[in-house]
């Protein structure tokens, strides 16, 4: 058969986000989203987990934007097919589901319509939507604008975002929103080092601590946030930039002392700006955007109030991904003090090996028993 008509098959695993498919994703399992124009961060992310093949019920790449992510998957060597339509998100998680050309079927149920990828045209359609980039970034840069003049006194002065109960003047702060895919070793050390108040907005709470950080303040929509992570944090901040009532409600419902926010930004970016306004000495941001394309191809503002907050903060904010770059192991006390004695001690056992070495170091031993004892 040709690569086209290869049948694969797997276990379905199936969520619409992609970032938060690749947290439970195993090698060999068939990846079912629903993600429209699949982005780099996260078609990178199931790339790490090995799926046996990814299957979106959207377009990859619907041509409006250059967006990379079925490039990424393909040059991973990972079969990628596309708009297979919605009724492949009913697939039942964990059924074994085959995948021939555009079918997906699990059992007597199938789908078909579905589109398989190949490299070839894939650069093609990435370099014809490229060719319309300057469009799409002039209308981002004037949505950029009507809302810095919407929301100046938000952005330039804080009005309207939460206040930190939390003592977070010169310490570290780590936001982590809902793309953080786990898996930062570097993010890890650091938390374990320098103890940096973790912010989890909305369900980047759950990932937060399902990569052994402690998130100590949520923040955003908690509808979808596990009640384990809830009742340990220190502070819980609702917050839903399209006024929905599904966080305020649950919180009600399980009794959860909680404070409001009814700011217009996205999440992520109110806790980086309330972060940054209370004084952090750096805010890490684990599960950023990716570069210009990640901001313009948010069909909101989303993508501009990001930008917007990013310029506001910048004198404070790291991207996660740059710590290996620009962070250092801290060793402690004992550590430094424990090498200079077994530094000490090979160079005594070395000297003590030598003729010369071993006099020297007999005789220092005599005049000290002699210091040290009172010549006895």
């Amino acid at each position: 058969m040709t690569a086209a008509t290869t049948l694969i098959s797997g276990p379905a695993r199936v969520d619409s986000s992609p970032l938060a498919l690749a947290r439970r994703l195993q090698p060999g399992d068939v990846a079912i989203v629903d993600a429209l124009d699949l982005d780099r961060r996260a078609a990178a992310a199931l790339a790490e987990r090995r799926p046996a093949a990814v299957v979106n019920a959207s377009a990859c790449l619907s041509g409006r934007l250059p967006t990379t992510g079925a490039l990424v998957l393909l040059e991973a060597g990972i079969p990628v097919v596309e708009s297979a339509g919605p009724d492949v998100l009913a697939f039942r998680d964990g059924s074994t589901v085959s995948v021939e050309d555009g079918r997906i079927a699990s059992g007597p149920r199938s789908v078909e319509g579905g589109v398989r990828l190949h490299l070839e045209d894939v650069e093609a359609r990435i370099r014809a939507a490229d060719e319309d980039l300057h469009v799409h970034v002039a209308s981002f840069t004037a949505t950029a604008l009507d809302l810095l003049n919407r929301d100046a006194d938000l952005l330039l002065d804080g009005v309207g975002l939460p206040e930190l109960r939390l003592p977070v003047k010169d310490r570290p702060v780590v936001v982590v929103t809902s793309r953080f895919a786990g898996g930062d070793e570097v993010l890890a050390r650091f938390a374990r080092e320098r103890r940096p108040i973790v912010i989890g907005v909305g369900e980047g709470a759950d990932a937060a601590r399902a990569a052994g950080l402690v998130p100590r303040i949520v923040l955003g929509d908690i509808d979808a946030v596990s009640e384990d992570v809830l009742a340990r944090a220190a502070q819980v901040v609702v917050h839903d930039a399209e006024g929905r009532d599904a966080g305020r409600a649950r919180a009600q419902a399980i009794g959860l002392t909680h404070d409001s926010c009814d700011a217009s930004l996205a999440s992520e970016e109110v806790a980086m700006l309330a972060a940054h306004r209370a004084g952090a000495s750096v805010v890490i941001v684990a599960g950023a955007r990716d570069g210009l394309l990640d901001y313009v191809e948010d069909r909101s503002t989303a993508g501009a109030g990001a930008l917007l907050s990013r310029l506001v903060a910048s004198g404070s904010v790291v991207d996660s991904r740059v710590l290996g770059a620009v962070y250092r192991h801290r060793y402690s006390a004992w550590t430094a003090w424990g090498a200079l004695a077994l530094a000490a001690v090979a160079v005594l056992l070395a000297a003590w090996g030598t003729p010369e070495g071993h006099d020297a170091l007999a005789s220092a031993w005599e005049w000290i028993d002699r210091t040290v004892g009172g010549g006895r």
